[in-house]
């Protein structure tokens, strides 16, 4: 079990966290560049000292900054920590980076180097590689090294698609078999979420919210969590709790026409269209705000019915709020309500 609370002070704002992550669990630490994220790897591993806190892995105190004061290098820690730069040994070949980790045995060395795709580079020198190669080395290492807990700290950015992907299930398949703790720090919301069964939001070094990352996205608990996990525009709807507020719309969570029994209904008018992918996104004034939605087909010209596909809603104070209780006299087909442009 990997334990941290932590106080860090950076130059315009403090950061702090309190996470707990089970052997086996991944958890991923989302938010904007500059947030504090790769602060707290940093803290973890013993790269940075905290102004108040402590570190617990297993059963051992990494740091305390209470009595008895504690603060164990980094190369005591038995925490791997893979960054963005590989930073291999340019004077050590694919084969010696492998195993510089530990004592390593070639038949092990060389499985790993097999589910890699590096079986045929183990001579090579890092000069040689291309960008995906030596992240895949700089993975390697790390998975070879005798490691009590991972930290991942946007290890995959630049890679293309499909070679993220697989790495992205690689890392999170032996975290879960070897029942060690792993951290990842993402930018993408999508790799954040194809790697963590638990989702930290993170913004300005505060944590606004943990959880499931389906839960996260789909219910964030306020309306700076829903920006950070992708809603693009925020309603006013009447009948809350707090009287009047805002639905979130995220543009995946959006359906064409009236469909009133789940969700909001918006009318509103096209300002622009694009394609994305094999659909459409449109920009959608409605209410005084625009919206984004991603469809299926090409919007038409005009006035454009849509339904937000039960949103989260929120109060004056940016808070979360349940939805609208239905009204008895509204009878079905009314839903939680309509919103015209």
């Amino acid at each position: 079990m990997l334990n941290a609370d932590v106080e860090v002070d950076r130059r315009d704002f403090t950061v702090r966290a309190s996470i707990a992550v089970p052997p086996g669990g991944r958890l991923a630490l989302f938010g904007p560049s500059g947030a504090g994220k790769t602060t707290i790897l940093e803290v973890i591993a013993g790269l940075a000292a905290p102004r108040r806190g402590r570190i617990v892995l297993g059963e051992r105190v990494l740091t305390s900054t209470s009595p008895p004061v504690r603060a164990v290098p980094p190369w005591k820690r038995r925490v791997g920590l893979l960054r963005q730069d590989p930073a291999l040994f340019p004077h050590l070949s694919v084969r010696a980076n492998l195993a510089y980790g530990g004592t390593v045995g070639e038949p092990e060395l060389a499985e790993m180097a097999g589910v890699l795709g590096l079986g045929g580079l183990l001579s090579a020198m890092p000069a040689r590689l291309s960008g995906g190669q030596g992240h895949r080395v700089a993975l390697g290492r790390l998975l070879l090294a005798p490691c009590d807990a991972l930290l991942l700290d946007e290890p995959f950015t630049g890679l293309d698609a499909s070679l993220r992907r697989g790495l992205t299930d690689l890392v999170a398949g032996l975290v879960t078999a070897r029942g060690v703790p792993a951290v990842l720090v993402a930018h993408e919301l999508a790799d954040a979420q194809a790697f963590a069964d638990r989702l930290a939001v993170l913004d300005r070094g505060e944590l606004l919210q943990d959880g499931p990352p389906d839960e996260v996205v789909l219910r964030p608990a306020s309306r700076r969590a829903a920006e950070l996990v992708g809603y693009l525009g925020f309603v006013p709807v009447q009948g809350l709790p707090e009287g009047a507020g805002l639905a979130g719309i995220h543009p995946e969570r959006t359906l064409p026409g009236a469909h009133p029994d789940h969700g909001v209904v918006l009318t509103g008018t096209v300002s622009t269209r694009r394609p994305a992918g094999a659909g459409w996104e449109a920009d959608v004034r409605v209410a005084g705000t625009v919206i984004t939605c991603r469809l299926p087909d090409r919007p038409p010209d005009g006035e454009f019915v849509l339904t937000a596909l039960d949103p989260p809603y929120f109060g004056p104070d940016g808070t979360a709020v349940p939805a609208p209780d239905r009204r008895p006299e509204q009878g079905r087909g009314q839903g939680r309500g309509q919103v015209r442009g």
